[in-house]
């Protein structure tokens, strides 16, 4: 028989597990955690290096492409675009922008942004590059200031950078011309500068310049020195024959300015910070002109201004130091008021000085307004009513000083004369009526109701008729005289004594009637003794006629 299986034991039939221990680390995590360590430093980066946001406002944007139109200073680029939108009017284009931190502290009130385009004009070629790359916009940093986030960007690059070593000078014009922002700038038909700047005179009377010359060029820009206009061909033709100038074709083309210093005049002192040069119209303008420096102040006067006119002289004590630039009309529509400001320019050249300066130069008009430095139009020719305007020291005037807070210093003024003459005939008329006339006009009632009485007698009657009659006999004298002369004058002179005895008569008679005193016998008698005057002379004529009867043909001569 078959043996029975034999069973085997559960703990010998299972193995025993064997552990073994993994190793720490592996190596397929390197991937990933290399990946993080990467990301975090880009991202660190990216942010230490990404600077602010700022919005930018053009006109157009033409030529932008948000993601990628760059934003450049001096061919780096510091920013870029990241959108482009319409403001909520649609009037203009806000362009957001991230700048790099390296440019974050400039980005003040005055930085300055423009689209650099391809642009041809007359005299100017510049952004040609910009016609296979794109165009991209311009930055200029700001000087320091407070940090803004909006710009308003400008159509144009500026006309000189920032950077740039030179001076910038204030010119003005009657009239623009063909001058406009970039237009050169010559010295001895040298180009050192160009036109920053054009804008109109606030009282619209002429034309303000800003030109930029330069370094080391600046430096001959003196105080006496003298732009004028170079625009154009001038052309004179004299005994020489004929004689074109100008510095260059461009400014044939675009316009010019050009400047020079007199001759014997390069010592003098550089111009003052406020100097405002005057730009004439051609070289031979500017040196006919006697002086080229010129301070502007403003006059407010609140009379009448008829006869002053733009030209009218401006003069110290009589000499004449300035001449009167404008005349507007001012109206304050908070106080209804009106005033007439009048800008004047005042040339400092005229004035000879002497003695050493003890104060700077520009406070010197400051010192003199303070000591009674005054304004006043008056009249200068009675016939046509022209006037100009007097400065003068008045000592007693109230304490002013020099207001600046206009666009132009304005100088303390005093009412013209027609001002002063009307007060002081204000107040003689003031005075007059106050006097007592209704009682005077009633005692001069009475005293002609008594001359009256009087000379309605007889008696003064018959003695006004005894002098009619003395006239008439002196007319037939007078008369006699003329037909007779020199054998009637013996006669004459009888008939001139009858009357006078006549007029005794009379005069007696009216003394009789009136007193001695009385006023119409004061007369009478003034009159008797003009005509004893006039006979005494007529005496003398014939007593030297007939000691002489040829004078009446040859004159007196020198015989007594």
């Amino acid at each position: 028989m078959s043996q029975p299986p034999v069973e085997n034991d559960p703990a010998e039939a299972i193995p025993e597990p064997e552990i073994q221990r993994g190793k720490r680390f592996s190596v397929v995590w390197l991937i990933p955690l290399l990946a993080a360590l990467i990301g975090g430093w880009l991202a660190v980066k990216a942010i230490r290096e990404t600077g602010p946001a700022i919005t930018i406002v053009f006109k157009s944007a033409e030529g932008l492409v948000p993601g990628k139109t760059e934003i450049k200073y001096k061919d780096v680029s510091v920013g870029k675009v990241r959108t482009i939108q319409l403001s909520e009017d649609l009037s203009e284009v806000l362009v957001t922008a991230e700048m790099s931190r390296d440019v974050a502290d400039y980005l003040t009130g005055d930085t300055l942004f423009w689209i650099v385009r391809a642009r041809v004009a007359v005299g100017e070629v510049s952004g040609i590059s910009t016609l296979f790359s794109g165009a991209y916009i311009g930055m200029m940093p700001g000087s320091g200031g407070k940090i803004v986030h909006r710009f308003e960007g400008k159509e144009k690059p500026p006309a000189i950078f920032r950077d740039t070593p030179g001076q910038q000078f204030s010119l003005r014009a009657d009239r623009l011309g063909s001058l406009d922002i970039g237009s050169p700038v010559y010295y001895r038909q040298v180009k050192v500068g160009r036109v920053t700047d054009v804008d109109m005179a606030e009282d619209g009377t002429g034309v303000l310049l800003e030109v930029f010359v330069e370094a080391p060029y600046h430096h001959q820009v003196k105080r006496s020195s003298r732009f004028y206009n170079a625009s154009g061909l001038n052309m004179n033709l004299g005994p020489d024959g004929v004689r074109v100038d100008t510095p260059s074709l461009a400014s044939l083309l675009v316009g010019g300015i050009s400047f020079f210093t007199a001759e014997g005049m390069s010592a003098d002192p550089p111009p003052t910070p406020n100097q405002i040069f005057t730009l004439y119209e051609s070289r031979d303008s500017a040196n006919a002109a006697s002086y080229s420096y010129r301070e502007y102040y403003l006059l407010y006067f609140e009379e009448t201004v008829r006869g002053l006119s733009a030209g009218a002289p401006v003069d110290f004590y009589g000499i004449k130091i300035g001449e009167v630039v404008s005349i507007r009309l001012l109206f304050d529509q908070d106080r209804l008021t009106f005033k007439i400001p009048v800008l004047i320019a005042i040339e400092p050249d005229r004035i000879e000085l002497s003695g050493e300066l003890a104060i700077p130069e520009y406070q010197v008009m400051e010192r003199l307004v303070e000591k009674g430095l005054r304004a006043q139009q008056r009249i200068g020719n009675l016939l046509t009513g022209q006037s100009y305007v007097s400065m003068r020291l008045h000592p007693d005037a109230e304490p002013r000083k020099i207001h600046r807070a206009d666009t132009y210093p304005v100088l303390p003024t005093i009412p013209n004369t027609v001002e002063e003459i009307t007060a002081t005939a204000k107040g003689f008329l003031d005075r007059l009526n106050n006097l007592p006339i209704e009682e005077t006009l009633k005692d001069i009632r009475q005293a002609a109701g008594k001359v009256t009485t009087v000379i309605g007698s007889t008696t003064l009657e018959s003695a006004i008729d005894n002098i009619d009659q003395s006239f008439a006999e002196f007319k037939k004298v007078t008369s006699g005289f003329n037909e007779g002369t020199i054998p009637k004058l013996n006669e004459m002179l009888d008939q001139i004594k009858g009357a006078m005895t006549i007029g005794e008569q009379a005069l007696e008679r009216a003394n009789t009637v009136l007193g001695e005193g009385a006023p119409v016998v004061n007369n009478l008698n003034r009159l008797l003794l003009e005509l004893q005057d006039a006979a005494r002379s007529v005496e003398a004529l014939a007593d030297y006629l007939e000691r002489h009867p040829d004078a009446i043909v040859f004159g007196k001569g020198d015989r007594q």
